[in-house]
């Protein structure tokens, strides 16, 4: 069985890596507490033609998500921490946008996404806010739901997890979590710092299509940096907590077969089996994708972990993307098996196929055709993405003008909590500097103009939207910089 098992998922990751045009992937499968993959197949320097082994190292993004869980849990294990006590009692300075929400929120509110806080994505990414200034804008950033309302997703729960973890131990967040769970799960190749990666040698590198937001073609990017990272000083991602973590196949497969088990590890208690219990325990309903139905349903969020009924099994699961890099951890309990992917290619769900193919192998099940149901899955994420963000020329009002000079959109404007955003003129047309993005802007209709390149992972299409004061003056500039409802536009307004 196991022979059968793994030849066949080898050989249709191989024809599938080729069929998604993705460089290499890392893999791991595990079973009954026994490693029975832990391999590279493909590329990890697609240029040089490096194949990609067992100890490769990629970016697991936001996998690392259960980690910070664990961590916690290793705190609240050593009587350091309640789960239930409020964060404010361990951070005296922690304010929210709201005294309601700063005073009752506990982290296993921020953990399993309910604190009402939505992404947020642009007052964090590029910006290079240091992790105590990111703190202290949370008061400047509005909540978009009650507390313990609806499930969002949003990175700087996981910021706040940090700042616990570090407040509570007296560590760096990074090195709690390196000394205090990886090492002593026999993790030794993993990297905490981003930096870390990007300076070994033997590493995947990151890679996006040929066209951002499509499916075809490979081209190299580079690793995500943030403005605040110091390899000197050894400060990190400010948000590593959040997704900082880069780890191999052969590490992975020791991660998982903890996870699967009751929180101790070659004989040592690292975490009470309660609180094991309570890391897989759903707190949040949360919606999915009709492509993964009818196999997978009953989604719900715990802590760091998304939980769901397939095929009448419990199946535990994260995901990760960040610059190039797609993961996704995937636990079978019931069946005591753990399945781990990454691939060095960015936002592709090959990684959910490949994870899924590889349950439905030991489940004897053929019927779920994941390959081809994903692809078509990814074509239609990313469809939705740019048809959000960005707003083609055929929905323009034709035959209008901006009602200004160029030179008077010109400027700098502000929001609390938010980086500015410089408004320049070079030549006959504007362009955008936002969060280390420097893009231009080509009029669309009236006073709004359109990105020609990416901010971020905001396609290039976003509109920007400037307003005017009583007086006719150019005063705002507004952008959709995330797609919760009731976020809105976020408005900057003119020094």
């Amino acid at each position: 069985m196991k022979e059968e098992i793994t030849n066949k998922l080898r050989k249709r990751i191989e024809e599938q890596l080729k069929k998604w045009d993705v460089p290499s992937a890392s893999l791991c499968v595990v079973k009954d507490g026994e490693t029975w993959m832990a391999e590279g197949i493909g590329h990890r320097d697609l240029e040089q033609g490096i194949p990609a082994d067992q100890e490769t190292l990629y970016e697991i993004a936001s996998c690392t998500k259960a980690f910070t869980a664990a961590a916690v849990a290793v705190l609240a294990t050593e009587g350091k921490l309640d789960m239930d006590k409020p964060v404010a009692d361990y951070i005296p300075s922690f304010r929210l946008n709201d005294s309601y929400a700063t005073e009752h929120l506990t982290i296993r509110d921020f953990l399993s996404h309910r604190s009402g806080l939505p992404r947020h994505e642009y007052a964090w990414y590029g910006t290079g806010f240091s992790r105590e200034e990111l703190m202290g804008h949370l008061k400047d950033l509005r909540l978009s739901a009650p507390i313990r309302y609806q499930f969002q997703y949003s990175n700087f729960n996981y910021l706040i997890a940090g700042a616990l973890i570090e407040a509570t131990s007296g560590m760096k967040f990074e090195d709690f979590l390196m000394e205090r769970l990886l090492l002593p799960l026999g993790m030794t190749k993993s990297k905490v710092y981003i930096e870390d990666i990007r300076s070994a040698e033997n590493k995947a590198l990151p890679y996006d299509h040929t066209e951002e937001y499509t499916m075809e073609g490979i081209r190299r990017i580079d690793f995500y940096k943030s403005p605040a990272e110091n390899e000197e000083s050894r400060t990190g991602d400010p948000t590593a907590a959040a997704g900082c973590i880069s780890s191999c196949a052969e590490d992975m497969a020791r991660w998982m077969k903890f996870s699967l088990g009751d929180g101790e590890w070659e004989g040592k208690r690292l975490i009470r089996p309660d609180l094991m219990k309570l890391l897989f325990t759903p707190h949040m309903t949360v919606s999915d994708s009709e492509v993964y139905a009818p196999e997978r349903s009953m989604g719900s969020y715990a802590l760091g972990w998304q939980v769901y009924n397939y095929r009448g099994y419990t199946l535990r699961e994260h995901g990760g993307n960040i610059n190039g890099f797609t993961s996704e951890t995937v636990l079978v309990p019931e069946l005591g098996l753990g399945v781990f992917v990454s691939a060095n290619m960015n936002v592709t769900l090959l990684a959910d196929a490949i994870t899924l193919d590889a349950v439905d192998l030991f489940l004897g099940k053929e019927d779920g055709d994941w390959y081809s149901r994903l692809y078509k899955g990814n074509e239609e994420m990313f469809a939705s993405v740019r048809a959000f963000f960005a707003s083609p020329g055929e929905k323009a009002v034709p035959d209008t003008k901006p009602s200004h000079a160029l030179e008077d959109y010109v400027g700098e404007y502000e929001t609390p909590g938010y980086r500015r955003v410089l408004i320049e003129k070079t030549e006959d047309r504007l362009r955008i500097d936002f969060n280390s993005f420097v893009v231009g802007l080509r009029h669309h209709h009236y006073d709004t103009f359109a990105t020609e390149g990416s901010i971020g992972e905001l396609p290039a299409g976003l509109l920007v939207s400037f307003g005017t004061s009583p007086e006719g003056e150019i005063k705002t500039v507004s952008m959709k910089l995330g797609s919760e409802a009731g976020l809105g536009p976020i408005v900057f307004t003119r020094k």
